[in-house]
């Protein structure tokens, strides 16, 4: 049995994006998975242009819902990206699989937890006196040690460390039989 994953996450923006796409997409093939990637053409072809009265953004967003649609699984990065937080449009990517009945592979690359995160990029922790962490403009920090919030982590497979240790949890889950029920 061969599935599909959809490769969410911010390498799209990196300026050797799709560079980047097509080493993800080797690696999948290594594992004999077959990727699916927002880089990909999609059910409409992007050439910069409008498509009749859509804008870009509007086949863009389109194109990548069909294709979380078409995968069978989402895997997707969510190492902090311009700040504490995952991309916002990988979150909702990941949102977006869970609701289609996917399952979500979400993995960050340093293991930190979002206390720590906030902390890094946003300044100084403290606590407040029932030992709840608090940024520095008082504002509540989720502090149920996942790398982000509870609402991405509690609808996926969480793998602290990057794509590679992702793939393999996919492939092992695989092979375990999690995707034998999978179209049926």
């Amino acid at each position: 049995m061969t599935i599909s994953l959809y490769l969410a996450g911010p390498e799209v923006f990196h300026p050797d994006g799709p560079a980047l796409a097509e080493a993800m997409r080797e690696k999948c093939a290594a594992y004999g998975l077959r990727p699916i990637s927002p880089l990909d053409a999609g059910d409409e072809p992007l050439d910069g242009k409008p498509v009749g009265n859509r804008t870009m953004a509007e086949v863009i967003f389109a194109n990548n819902l069909a294709m979380i649609e078409r995968a069978d699984a989402v895997v997707a990065n969510l190492t902090h990206f311009r700040g504490p937080d995952p991309d916002p449009g990988t979150a909702f990517e990941v949102g977006y699989g869970f609701a289609q009945g996917k399952r979500c592979y979400v993995y960050s690359h340093d293991g930190a937890t979002a206390v720590e995160r906030v902390e890094r990029f946003y300044g100084p922790v403290s606590h407040r006196s029932d030992g709840t962490p608090v940024d520095h403009d008082g504002l509540t920090i989720e502090n149920f040690g996942a790398p982000f919030n509870l609402m991405l982590s509690s609808a996926s497979v969480v793998i602290s460390g990057d794509f590679d240790a992702a793939l393999r949890r996919v492939a092992s889950d695989l092979k375990a039989g999690i995707f034998a029920n999978m179209n049926a």
